[in-house]
């Protein structure tokens, strides 16, 4: 009798957090980059829907992509981020700090998500 009262209680439980993307966290994948690995891909990323990049590179200075153009970057702890959901080609910008190139300089990037074009 427990047992079914534990679990009667637990089911109500789970379709209270399965509105909130708690069931969604184990799909989704991530991405770090450093400014060295960045310029020898050609600035360039290929990665699956659903991705998070991380800019984890102390070097970068700003990461962006034009308002409407792309994912919202944030800052964080391990640098600057933005999760990727659908397929397509994203044009952005990036600067770096002195030592990596010309202090100041943008440049350009671009993150692929695969999938169908956009």
């Amino acid at each position: 009798m427990r047992r079914l009262k534990l679990g009667l209680l637990l089911v109500p439980l789970g379709l209270l957090i399965a509105p909130f993307g708690v069931s969604d966290v184990s799909t989704q994948s991530r991405r770090t980059v450093t400014v060295p690995e960045l310029f020898r891909l050609n600035h360039q990323l290929e990665i699956d829907p659903d991705t998070e990049v991380v800019w984890g590179d102390p070097h970068f200075e700003r990461v962006w992509f034009p308002s409407g153009a792309g994912p919202k970057v944030e800052r964080t702890r391990e640098g600057f981020a933005a999760i990727f959901g659908t397929p397509g080609t994203y044009r952005g910008r990036f600067t770096v700090v002195a030592g990596h190139g010309t202090a100041g300089e943008v440049y350009a990037m671009r993150v692929v998500v695969k999938g169908t074009g956009r």
